[in-house]
């Protein structure tokens, strides 16, 4: 923890918090819901920081998927926060339901968290004394295999997302405690996702608006469901936010 000094001249230790955001939308909801400010226009990573209480805030947007991540929090872990040390890493932001009885809009907390690709599970302790329930799978990509979803479900994951698993792996090696604050933005069962949207993702998160207007020109009755979809994710992402600002307000507590 680093000390900062305070009126009367004496120091207090700060806590440094990274919540991290894989897409622009995420993003969004996580500085709004820390009332967090840009720290540098000319920063070029798009460092967002604010406080809660005694803690530090820094908010960056990552991108998506596991690499990405990896990457994102080993540099992060490397440089520091204006070259600080930095005490617990979060990530907050929308999830896939596996689950037909869960809606969407519902904040996911799960026990175990589970690597797709390696098979490896890191066990879930974030802030507070909020139950903890079901497994979170992070996968490569989205899959709209309703057979494979239904699997993954029968194997207990209650949810799945592409990032958080990556913010495990490189923390826990490291010492640095993390935690995930995930809310169901959509279900495969919905059938309001295709390829066809999927493929309109950029890598960041962001929409490729070019050929999102070419696909409505085409079939303009897909205006409703990108309109419902945009609205469920960004409900998602505030609560999602919201969730980690709750938290971070648990680490601040004396």
């Amino acid at each position: 923890m680093t000390p900062v000094e305070q009126d009367d001249g004496m120091t207090t230790p700060v806590r440094r918090v990274v919540v991290l955001a894989p897409m622009p939308l995420e993003h969004k909801a996580v500085t709004a819901a820390f009332g967090l400010r840009p720290a540098d226009p000319n920063d070029k990573r798009g460092r967002w920081v604010g406080t809660v209480g005694p803690i530090a805030v820094t908010s960056l947007h990552i991108g998506m998927g596991p690499p990405a991540t990896r990457a994102a929090v080993s540099r992060l872990l490397d440089e520091g926060v204006d070259g600080a040390h930095v005490d617990h890493v979060m990530i907050a932001g929308i999830c896939g339901g596996l689950d037909p009885e869960v809606d969407v809009g519902t904040l996911i907390n799960p026990e175990i968290v589970t690597d797709h690709t390696s098979g490896v599970s890191y066990r879930h302790s974030p802030p507070g004394d909020a139950p903890r329930a079901g497994k979170l799978l992070t996968t490569e990509g989205v899959t709209l295999d309703l057979d494979l979803v239904r699997r993954q479900f029968e194997d207990g994951y209650v949810a799945v997302d592409m990032e958080t698993s990556a913010v495990a792996e490189i923390c826990e090696p490291r010492g640095c405690p993390w935690s995930a604050y995930r809310c169901i933005g959509d279900r495969p069962y919905d059938g309001l996702i295709d390829e066809r949207l999927l493929a309109m993702t950029n890598p960041d998160g962001s929409g490729n608006h070019a050929e999102i207007e070419r696909l409505l020109a085409a079939e303009p009755e897909l205006v409703r469901r990108l309109e419902q979809l945009g609205r469920d994710a960004a409900a998602a992402a505030q609560r999602a936010a919201e969730a980690a600002f709750q938290a971070c307000r648990v680490l601040g507590a004396p």
